[in-house]
C-alpha cells in the first residue's frame, strides 16, 4: 500500500509515518513537506492507493492541495488531516470530494480506524456538533436571512434583485455584509455556515 503525506510540520508527519505503519503490511509512505512536492508526486505517480493532506501548507491556499488531488488524482481517497475542527472545514473537504476528515488531535487507533473505512469504500468524518446551547448566533437582519434563503435555493444575484424588486448592486451589498458578519468569504462558504447556525435549511 502506498500512501501520499502530505503535511509540512517534520515531527508531526514522522509521528503519522509511524502510526500509519499499524495500516497494513508493507505501507510505504511517500513524504510530501509543501505543496510544490505533492503536486509533484500527483503529476509522476500512477501507483497511490491514499492520500493524506494537511490543510496548513506554507505555499498554497486551505483546500488548493486536496482540490489539485481530487483533479490530477480522482481515483484514489483522500483523507484531509486538520488541526481545524470546524464544521465548516469539514462540510467543504465533504464538498471538495474528500473521503475521510481526521483531527490532528485524535489518537492513532481513531485514525487507523477512519483510513481503513475509507479504504473499504466508506465515508469517515466526525459527528456533526450543534452549536452549543446558549451560545450567540450571528445577528442578521431578516431581509439578510431571505437573501441567504434564496442563495439555498440556487438563485444567481440577478434572480434575487428580481424576487426583491431592487438593484442587483443592492444584493451585493446584503451579501457582502452577510459575508462579514458570518466570517465567510463565498457563497458557498456562507450557505455552509447559515446552515450550520439553523439560519436555512439544507438544501
Amino acid at each position: 500500500m502506498k500512501i501520499l503525506l502530505v503535511e509540512d510540520h517534520p515531527l508531526f508527519r514522522e509521528g503519522l509515518v509511524h502510526v500509519l505503519a499499524g495500516l497494513a503490511t508493507g505501507v510505504e509512505v511517500i513524504e510530501a513537506a509543501n505543496a510544490s512536492a505533492a503536486k509533484k508526486v500527483l503529476e509522476e505517480r500512477d501507483d497511490l492507493d491514499l492520500f493524506l493532506v494537511d490543510l496548513g501548507l506554507p505555499d498554497s491556499k486551505p483546500f488548493d492541495v486536496l482540490e489539485l488531488g481530487r483533479k490530477l488524482q480522482p481515483q484514489v481517497p483522500a483523507v484531509v488531516i486538520s488541526a481545524n475542527e470546524s464544521q465548516l472545514e469539514i462540510e467543504r473537504a465533504m464538498a471538495l470530494g474528500a473521503q475521510g476528515y481526521v483531527f490532528k488531535s485524535a489518537p492513532g487507533h481513531l485514525l487507523l480506524a477512519a483510513l481503513r473505512k475509507v479504504m473499504n469504500g466508506e465515508l469517515a468524518f466526525p459527528e456533526r456538533r450543534e452549536r452549543a446551547a446558549g451560545a450567540p448566533a450571528p445577528e442578521l437582519t431578516a431581509r439578510q436571512v431571505e437573501v441567504l434563503s434564496m442563495l439555498a435555493r440556487g438563485l444567481s444575484n440577478k434572480d434575487i434583485a428580481v424576487a426583491l424588486n431592487v438593484a442587483e448592486n443592492t444584493v451585493k451589498v446584503h451579501l457582502a455584509t452577510i459575508y462579514r458578519i458570518l466570517g465567510v468569504s463565498s457563497r458557498t462558504t456562507a450557505l455552509l455556515r447559515a446552515q450550520e447556525l439553523g439560519l436555512v435549511r439544507d438544501r
